[in-house]
C-alpha cells in the first residue's frame, strides 16, 4: 500500500469552495483502479493557537511571539489517500481531466506540496 498527503490552502473566506471541490472528487476516487481509500482534513485555523493562549500567561506569550512573514492568511486542507501502488496513483492522475481543476486555482493560495509518505510508527 502507499500513501500520498497533498498539502493545500484556501484563501480566506473561500474554505467552503475548496471543501466542495474536494467532496464532489469522491465518485471519481471510488472507482479508480487501485484506489483504496481518502481522508480530507480541514484545518480548524486559530484553535490550537487559541487554546494555548488561554493556558498562558501575557509573559509566557511575549516571550513566544507570532512568526514575521508575508504569508497570506488561510485554511490548510490535508488529504491522505491510499493507493496499492505509486503506479496506480500516478496512472489515475495522468487520466484525469485538468480542465475542472482550473475552477480550484482561484481559490488556493500558492504554498501546496504532495509526496509519498511511508508509516515509520508500527
Amino acid at each position: 500500500m502507499e500513501t500520498v498527503v497533498v498539502r493545500i490552502a484556501a484563501k480566506a473566506g473561500m474554505e467552503d469552495k475548496v471543501e466542495a471541490f474536494y467532496l464532489s472528487q469522491r465518485a471519481e476516487y471510488e472507482v479508480a483502479s487501485g484506489f483504496i481509500d481518502r481522508k480530507i482534513l480541514k484545518a480548524r485555523t486559530g484553535a490550537m493557537f487559541n487554546a494555548l493562549k488561554s493556558r498562558m500567561t501575557p509573559e509566557q506569550i511575549a516571550r513566544h511571539p507570532a512568526p514575521k512573514g508575508d504569508a497570506e492568511p488561510g485554511t490548510d486542507f490535508i488529504l491522505i489517500e491510499h493507493w496499492v501502488s505509486i503506479d496506480a496513483r500516478m496512472d489515475f492522475t495522468m487520466s484525469r481531466n485538468k480542465e475542472r481543476d482550473k475552477e480550484l486555482f482561484p481559490y488556493l493560495l500558492p504554498q501546496h506540496a504532495s509526496e509519498f509518505f511511508e508509516e515509520i510508527s508500527t
